[in-house]
């Protein structure tokens, strides 16, 4: 049953080496997303349907753990799937395993059985190494049933293409000269980070909560009788919004949705860069879990204060 805002979970598959082998299929096109590619779900409405499951699917997965707890496993993720990227690169310039590279797999993966392996097993390391952290690094998000929303929302991080370009750029560079030394991972790593554009952790979560502060205005809206306490708490925030857009009737779903993201615009007018600043919100593991609670409070006849909502959203899981 439901209590306190819970959503109905649906049930989810068994993981597998087939989900991890689906970064190699798409690695072509930086897409891959854990098996499902950009290129791929845009051939035709039923790639889109299917992309369209997946998505709610991973959604509800991911409801099973805090937003916090699931940024930490993709944390790990990707750190594991950059070091399984850095591992292919030497590799494939090399034609073998260099010394180095070993023993750093032997000391990250200690039981892999690196040794064991012929040359002819060289080429699939990479995803094999994958495989091998589902089963024996991220236990606990397998045991918990939530590891194929850990792959899928690690595959849509901007991090894991860059690393995938990474890896590309040390490619082309190798192949033109070939180092007397490789880089070990952390260097490597860090290397790729450092190319990365960051929007200062203040900053992004200033523009979250602007956005949560939309959804919660619309479910005060859809109550329908708090409007002068809504109108006060909107006038403190954006003195003159109100004045370019009244607040809309609460069964006007169309025009609900254009107040709430102009109140969006309104108040990350300020920031710079304000649409990157915006799009990284909108994408970011805790938006995603505000607006899952926020469909799940959509039918609530009582909307407790912004601070607390706001807290109920963070805390927001759903019991498998």
């Amino acid at each position: 049953m439901v209590k306190k805002c819970r959503s109905v979970v649906v049930s989810v598959g068994n993981s597998g080496i087939d989900f991890l082998r689906g970064i190699a299929a798409f690695s072509q096109s930086h897409a891959y997303s854990m098996g499902v590619g950009k290129n791929e779900s845009s051939r035709s409405n039923r790639g889109s349907d299917s992309q369209t499951e997946l998505s709610d699917r991973m959604l509800q997965q991911s409801l099973r753990v805090s937003w916090r707890r699931l940024a930490a496993e993709i944390d790990r993720v990707l750190e594991f799937r950059a070091f399984s990227l850095w591992t292919r690169a030497i590799i494939e310039i090399e034609g073998s395993i260099p010394d180095e590279v070993l023993a750093s797999i032997e000391k990250r993966c200690p039981g892999f059985g690196m040794r064991k392996r012929g040359n002819r097993e060289l080429p699939s390391l990479w995803t094999d190494l994958l495989a091998w952290s589902e089963q024996f690094v991220f236990t606990e998000s397998k045991a918990g049933g939530w590891i194929e929303a850990a792959h899928y929302y690690s595959g849509l991080d901007p991090r894991s293409e860059q690393t995938w370009l990474h890896m590309e750029r040390s490619l082309d560079e190798w192949s033109e000269q070939r180092p007397t030394h490789y880089p070990e991972f952390t260097e490597w790593w860090k290397a790729d980070r450092a190319t990365c554009f960051e929007i200062p952790p203040a900053t992004l979560d200033k523009a979250i909560e602007a956005i949560a502060f939309s959804y919660w205005a619309v479910l005060l809206v859809a109550v329908g009788d708090q409007e002068s306490f809504l109108r006060g708490e909107i006038e403190t925030r954006c003195p003159s919004f109100l004045a370019n857009c009244p607040i809309p009737p609460a069964n006007d779903v169309d025009a609900l949705a254009r107040f709430r993201s102009a109140m969006e615009d309104s108040l990350l007018a300020g920031h710079k860069e304000s649409q990157r600043v915006k799009a990284a919100a909108m994408n970011h593991l805790r938006t995603i879990r505000i607006t899952a609670y926020f469909d799940a409070c959509l039918h609530h006849v009582q909307i407790p204060s912004f601070t607390v909502w706001l807290q109920h959203a963070d805390e927001f899981v759903v019991n498998p």
